[in-house]
C-alpha cells in the first residue's frame, strides 16, 4: 500500500504572500549562518539537516490523497490537490484512455471537491471511474457543482465512463485484495472516515471531525473503528486553544489525534487539513507541541507524529 499526499490544506487553497516568501528566505540564510554544524558542508548536505519548514513548504492545496494497491488506484477527496495528481496519472495508462480508479469522498464541502473539474483524466475517453460516498446523492452533489451558473463545463463534457455508488456505514466492502469501511463523523453536514485494509496493513483517513462533550459517545466508537491501524491521517486544523474557541466548527487538533491514536494503538499519526492562515512555521510549531504533548502524557509510547506535506509518500 503506497500513500501519497497531493493536498493537505483545509478550507481554501493558500499560497504565501510575497512578504512571507521574503521573510522565509531571510530565516533560511540566518539559520545557515548561525549554525556552526553546517561549516564546510555542501548545500545539499545542509538541506538534509535543515528543519523542513525552513527549506520547503507543507503546501497550499486542499485535500486529496492517493493510494496505490497493486494495480488499483484509489483517490480520497477531490480538493485542489487532485489537479497535480491528474498531471501525474496522465503519464500512465490514464493518458491513453486505459485508466481505472475509484474515488472516495469524505464529504462534499467546497475544499474537498473544488479540484473535481480540473482533473484531466476525467476528460479522456476510455478511462473508467467509480465514485463512492456514504451520501446516497453523491452524483447529484457533484453535478450541482458543475451548474453553468458556477462553472462553464458540464459533467457530460467529461468523456470518461463514470459510475456512482453508495457505501453503507460500518459495513466493510471488499474490493479485490483490499477492504474499505466507512464511519460517520461529527462535522456540519456530516463527514466520513475511511479505513483501508490490505494484506495485514491498515490506513485510516479521518479528516473534518470534531469531538467535544456533546459527542463523547462518538469518540469511543471512533477509537474502536480505528483500533490497530498502522497509520491515521487526522484533522489538525486548529491548535488546542483554537479548537476550544471554535467549538462546533467541525475540526480538531493534533492533541485529539494523538489521544485517539494512543487509545487505538496506532503507530503513526499524520497531521492534516491545516488552517489556511497557518504558516509553515506555525505548522512546525504545532507538530513540536504535539510531540511534547505525547511525550508528557504517553512517555512510554513509540508513536510517531509527522506533518503531512504535498508529495509526501508513506509505504505500508
Amino acid at each position: 500500500m503506497k500513500i501519497k499526499y497531493y493536498g493537505v490544506r483545509g478550507s481554501i487553497p493558500t499560497s504565501p504572500l510575497p512578504e512571507e516568501v521574503q521573510k522565509k528566505s531571510v530565516s533560511f540564510f540566518i539559520h545557515i549562518l548561525k549554525n556552526q554544524d553546517y561549516k564546510g558542508l555542501k548545500l545539499k548536505d545542509i538541506l538534509k539537516k535543515m528543519p523542513f519548514h525552513l527549506k520547503s513548504s507543507y503546501g497550499g492545496n486542499t485535500p486529496c490523497l492517493y493510494i496505490k494497491i497493486k494495480d488499483e488506484h484509489l483517490i480520497f477527496d477531490a480538493g485542489s490537490g487532485i489537479r497535480q495528481l491528474g498531471f501525474e496519472l496522465m503519464k500512465e495508462e490514464f493518458g491513453q484512455g486505459k485508466g481505472k480508479a475509484r474515488v472516495f469522498f469524505s464529504h462534499t464541502h467546497w475544499d474537498h471537491i473544488q479540484g473535481f473539474p480540473f482533473f484531466i483524466p476525467f476528460f479522456i475517453p476510455g478511462n473508467q471511474f467509480e465514485f463512492y460516498s456514504c451520501y446516497p446523492d453523491i452524483e447529484e452533489r457533484l453535478r450541482k457543482q458543475l451548474n453553468p451558473q458556477h462553472f462553464p463545463i458540464s459533467m457530460e463534457y467529461m468523456q470518461s465512463k463514470k459510475k456512482f455508488f453508495t457505501l453503507k456505514l460500518e459495513k466493510p466492502k471488499k474490493f479485490g485484495s483490499f477492504t474499505i469501511n466507512a464511519m460517520k463523523q461529527n462535522h456540519p453536514g456530516d463527514s466520513f472516515a475511511y479505513r483501508v485494509e490490505e494484506d495485514g496493513k491498515t490506513f485510516v483517513y479521518s479528516t473534518d471531525v470534531e469531538y467535544n462533550e456533546k459527542n463523547y459517545d462518538q469518540l469511543y466508537k471512533a477509537i474502536d473503528f480505528f483500533k490497530g491501524a498502522d497509520v491515521i491521517t487526522f484533522d489538525a486544523q486548529y491548535t488546542l486553544m483554537e479548537a476550544l474557541d471554535k467549538m462546533d466548527w467541525g475540526h480538531s487538533s493534533a492533541q485529539m489525534g494523538i489521544d485517539i491514536a494512543h487509545n487505538s494503538n496506532i503507530r503513526k499519526v499524520v497531521l492534516f487539513h491545516y488552517d489556511p492562515t497557518n504558516s509553515d512555521e506555525k505548522i512546525a510549531e504545532m507538530v513540536k507541541v504535539g510531540i511534547s504533548y505525547k511525550n508528557k502524557l504517553y512517555p512510554d509510547s513509540d508513536m510517531e507524529i509527522i506533518p503531512a506535506y504535498e508529495g509526501m509518500v508513506i509505504e505500508l
